[in-house]
């Protein structure tokens, strides 16, 4: 009998022994059988993992999990050479290369990878890596899209064929889009959010035109605000999220009462969506949204899994020098949670994760989910 003949009670109960969420995720990529078998456990443990940028070797990539604060140091062959790597929920991880020209869709836990196209000059090939730290993607089954702050541009999957190109998203030109800070997909259609003007561009999957423009909400922000407050969007089924708040870092430094928090919610169902206020202090009910420089998404909080519901966990790395002379500089990295009824944060700098540092200071942690 083979590995994937063995019985699916099982794979259940063996999958129920496994209390680490990186084993977990690899024992559900050995096949098929054996992802469906464990499908209702990985439900009950479903935590994302942080994906830490290292320089340890070539090869080998951190992920911190946020269930019991280990980094576990999996080998990544396929990110060699590639110096930045922004993860996603859906498990792809884009990286792409140090001259902003080279870049692959790479699956951190099963070890697969697909090739791309070189990026569209001279859009990410300026010689500043700051456009490629903050540039923005998402994938679909069949595409993917990217953005280095200005437009966005889209390249067609094998086998979807469309000749391994890269073509800038019609209606997003350079000339007339504001920022793009995030794009997200679900359900056949490429979200992207101008995170200054929180105005939201819904591009459809298959033939990459617009096909809608969320206006921004009508928001007051209250007296003697000085600061512009930060836009996340959250796409899940049927519904859009858009959280404003002010800076974490601003609500560890100042008192919680001085924070800013207003949530939105669209139904994208209908004929034209539009922005509701999210007033009966319900907040996202019993879900954490996940957040990085680039994306939200959410997940259902559970009494297994340990999430915290009506929450959001930001992760984020910061400037740290280590000497008089400022020359020993690096970079860590920080978990926040932020409760979205009361504005509390609680930052978990504790442990493996604040032990864990990156000598390059142009890169940004991001989540991964399997």
């Amino acid at each position: 009998m083979s590995w994937s003949g063995l019985p699916a009670d099982l794979v259940s109960e063996i999958a129920d022994r496994i209390t680490e969420h990186a084993d977990l995720a690899r024992f559900r990529s050995v096949c098929p059988s054996w992802r469906s078998a464990s499908a209702a456990h990985a439900a009950r443990r479903r935590v994302p993992l942080l994906l830490v940028p290292s320089q340890i070797s070539s090869v080998n990539r951190g992920l911190w999990s946020l269930a019991d604060d280990r980094i576990v140091e999996i080998p990544v062959p396929a990110a060699s050479g590639f110096f930045f790597l922004f993860a996603s929920p859906r498990g792809w991880t884009l990286g792409v290369a140090h001259d902003g020209a080279s870049a692959k869709l790479l699956h951190p836990i099963t070890g697969a990878s697909e090739g791309l196209p070189k990026l569209p000059p001279p859009f990410f090939r300026d010689g500043d890596r700051k456009i490629l730290r903050d540039m923005v993607w998402d994938r679909s089954p069949d595409a993917i899209m990217i953005s280095p702050g200005k437009g966005a541009f889209f390249c067609r999957l094998p086998p979807s064929g469309g000749g391994g190109s890269w073509s800038p998203v019609a209606g997003c030109s350079l000339q007339d889009a504001g920022r793009v800070s995030s794009i997200t997909y679900c359900d056949g259609t490429f979200y992207l959010l101008d995170g200054s003007t929180r105005r939201v561009m819904a591009v459809d999957g298959t033939t990459f035109a617009v096909a809608a423009v969320i206006e921004p909400p009508d928001m007051v922000l209250p007296a003697r605000f000085w600061l512009e407050p930060n836009s996340v969007l959250v796409a899940s089924s049927g519904e859009l999220l858009l959280i404003v708040r002010t800076s974490l870092l601003l609500e560890v430094v100042y008192h919680s009462s001085e924070g800013f928090l207003k949530i939105f919610r669209a139904g994208v169902r209908g004929p034209a969506a539009a922005w509701s206020e999210v007033t009966d202090g319900s907040g996202i009910g019993d879900r954490a949204v996940f957040v990085d420089h680039f994306r939200g998404f959410c997940v259902e909080a559970s009494g297994v899994n340990g999430l915290r519901r009506n929450c959001m966990y930001v992760a984020r790395g910061y400037e740290v020098v280590d000497d008089d002379y400022g020359m020993d500089v690096y970079a860590k990295f920080t978990v926040s949670v932020l409760d979205l009824a009361d504005l509390t944060t609680d930052n978990l700098e504790y442990g493996n994760l604040s032990k864990f540092r990156d000598g390059s200071l142009w890169r940004w942690p991001s989540w991964l989910m399997h």
